[in-house]
């Protein structure tokens, strides 16, 4: 009995784990579709801080938190750092993952795996 009640036990903890992956793996797509959206809008001259990309960034902080806003800035962050590699002619290991040439999605897909 002992070994069902363990067994139970460990299976509620696998779910537990395989369902906590699966909510970082889905909050993690939405943040990288939210950041090429706002880069489909730069390079589509659509102005800045519109109400539609305010109210999705609104629902996305609702939904999973100060985690969100964290990090988008982590990723800008990321974001900085490649570009001052690659100004200053260091090589990153995106400039491994990726063949030439590089766009900004090929970018956010490397930097923001899912």
């Amino acid at each position: 009995m002992f070994k069902f009640f363990r067994a139970f036990k460990l299976d509620a903890e696998y779910r537990e784990l395989i369902e906590s992956h699966n909510r970082v793996k889905a909050d993690a797509s939405v943040i990288r579709d939210y950041l090429l959206a706002v880069l489909s809008d730069a390079q589509n001259d659509i102005p800045k801080f519109g109400d539609q990309r305010l109210e999705q960034a609104n629902q996305i902080i609702g939904n999973i938190g100060a985690g969100a806003f964290y990090w988008m800035a982590d990723i800008a962050a990321q974001m900085v750092l490649l570009s001052t590699a690659k100004f200053n002619g260091i090589p990153t290991s995106v400039d491994v993952a990726l063949s030439a040439p590089l766009t900004p999605e090929s970018i956010v897909y490397e930097v923001v795996r899912v």
